[in-house]
């Protein structure tokens, strides 16, 4: 058992590889990642970091997206290339489109919680997006979050246009439940639970990694020591654990 191990079921890897196949790929500016909090869309985004050649890309990451206003986002970026600020907002902004086409990397701008980006924020960084008009694309952005993101950007048709790679996950499929658990908790922990008793764990849980972790904990802890869990117990636990 490595609880610290990332467990890399299908759904993750299958987003995991589009995403970075099309980042080296070089061609699409713009990138969906979307999921049900929980179901592993950061850990994804610190494997696709890893996985990126830091002589080739720069990744610039925004875990909160919704305290970044639109010149905010400039500044930012200005500060990560050592421009100075201008009098004005356009006068920045110029200076940074302009230091974009001689960087060596490409910068990729990641926004996490987008659900919550300001549309002037975006608006911005699209701006930046398709500041080159000999398309090379000197910025490439990820937009990560909730579900709801796919329908705010749907209501943009002009940009939900350009966005052609649109990755979600799902979590886990409930063959996976088994492998997943052991992973965790290790094999002994597995047998303690029968057929019924996962289906009922995965239904509560939805497939989440993020919650059917803690579920699992609560079961454990709430049920007698390596004895077999009865499913209307484990049903039981689990609605009190939901009440909490």
């Amino acid at each position: 058992m490595n609880p610290i191990t990332h467990f890399a079921f299908a759904d993750f890897v299958r987003a995991l590889e589009n995403l970075e196949n099309t980042f080296r790929n070089e061609q699409d500016r713009y990138l969906l990642l979307t999921g049900e909090t929980g179901v592993g869309k950061t850990m994804l985004c610190r494997q696709l970091h890893m996985a990126l050649d830091r002589c080739r890309y720069r990744v610039l990451y925004f875990s909160h997206a919704r305290h970044l206003s639109a010149t905010g986002l400039i500044r930012v970026l200005a500060n990560c290339l050592r421009l100075p600020t201008r009098r004005s907002h356009s006068e920045t902004l110029q200076g940074l489109v302009h230091s974009l086409r001689e960087q060596p990397h490409q910068l990729l701008i990641w926004f996490d919680e987008a659900h919550e980006l300001a549309d002037e924020t975006l608006l911005e960084a699209r701006s930046l997006a398709e500041s080159d008009l000999a398309d090379n694309c000197p910025v490439r952005i990820l937009l990560i979050g909730m579900p709801a993101l796919r329908d705010s950007l749907q209501g943009i048709a002009a940009l939900w246009r350009r966005i052609v790679v649109r990755e979600e996950l799902t979590g886990l499929t409930f063959d996976e439940l088994p492998p997943f658990i052991e992973h965790h908790f290790g094999a002994e922990k597995v047998q303690l639970i029968c057929q019924e008793g996962m289906r009922i764990l995965f239904e509560r849980g939805r497939g989440i990694p993020g919650l059917i972790v803690p579920m699992f904990r609560k079961i454990l802890a709430d049920s007698e020591p390596n004895a077999p869990i009865n499913p209307l117990n484990l049903d039981d636990i689990l609605q009190r654990w939901e009440l909490a």
